[in-house]
Formats: structure tokens, C-alpha cells, sequence
């Protein structure tokens, strides 16, 4: 049997033995708009509100790095987004008639998931109902069990 045919044999056993399709990654395993989603959506949750909807999510760019001085690759997603708040967030920090907010508050009105310098530290209130835009990006940084997203999950 000529060699080929062997790693053919391997591959397509491999394929029907493999669980999930994550699991059997051999070529061009760099995570996907789903897997950007899914960050987005739990970083959405665990900062703002745990029943936010996102109801829009499209990659406007894809983004390889190289990690210069850390040894691994990482890639970005920049995305547009739109989440529905219908309890609304934070809603102990809803500014004062005057629009003063309570330490450990912001007023911004700036809404980003990005764990980054630009992303706003506080908590912020947002109205129940609202659905807020987000123009935004997630990184995945590559580690030898996948990639890792900024919610802390490997895909």
C-alpha cells in the first residue's frame, strides 16, 4: 500500500473516531466568527447582564498577529453588535438627576467588551429594554490546548 493511501486511511479513520468536529483539526484550525460570537456573547453576560440577547453580530475584519517576544500567534476578530437588554444592566448605577453615578460607576456611554486599555473598567447602567450598538473586537492568543479566547474559554 503506497503511502498515501496509508495517510489517507489514517485520516479518514481519524475523522470517524473524532467526537466532535473540534476535536479533528488538522489544517487552518484558527478559531471562527462563531467562536468570536460566543466571546462576545459571554463577555456581554458576565459584564453587563446574564439575560442580554445579542441579536447581531457581523465580522467586518480578521486579524493574524505574531506575538512578537511572547512566542505564540494570536488573531482578532473586529466585529459590529447589537445586544437587547430587556432587565436592562447595573441598574444600581443609574446616574442621579444631576448625572452624577456612585463610586465603582461610570456615566460613560461608551460599550465595549474588549479587554483592553479602551475598554470602561466601572460598571454601566444600562435602561431596561435598551439595545446598545458595540463596534468591537475580540483576540484569541494561541496555547497548546487551542485558542483562547477573552472570556477565558479555549476553542
Amino acid at each position: 500500500m503506497s503511502t498515501s493511501k496509508i495517510v489517507a486511511a489514517a485520516l479518514l479513520v481519524a475523522a470517524l473516531t473524532a467526537g466532535r468536529a473540534e476535536a479533528f483539526c488538522l489544517f487552518s484550525c484558527e478559531p471562527t466568527a462563531d467562536n468570536a460570537r460566543s466571546v462576545f456573547e459571554n463577555r456581554l453576560k458576565k459584564k453587563f447582564d446574564p439575560d442580554a440577547k445579542v441579536v447581531k453580530f457581523d465580522v467586518s475584519r480578521f486579524w493574524r498577529l505574531d506575538v512578537e517576544g511572547a512566542g505564540h500567534h494570536a488573531v482578532e476578530f473586529y466585529f459590529t453588535g447589537s445586544a437587547e437588554f430587556p432587565k436592562g444592566a447595573n441598574l444600581d448605577c443609574k446616574p442621579d438627576e444631576a448625572g452624577a453615578v456612585k463610586a465603582g460607576c461610570s456615566a460613560s456611554k461608551y460599550y465595549s467588551t474588549t479587554v483592553s486599555n479602551q475598554e470602561i473598567k466601572d460598571r454601566q447602567y444600562i435602561e431596561p429594554g435598551a439595545k446598545i450598538d458595540f463596534n468591537d473586537e475580540t483576540r484569541f492568543d494561541e496555547s497548546p490546548k487551542g485558542w483562547k479566547g477573552q472570556d477565558g474559554n479555549v476553542y
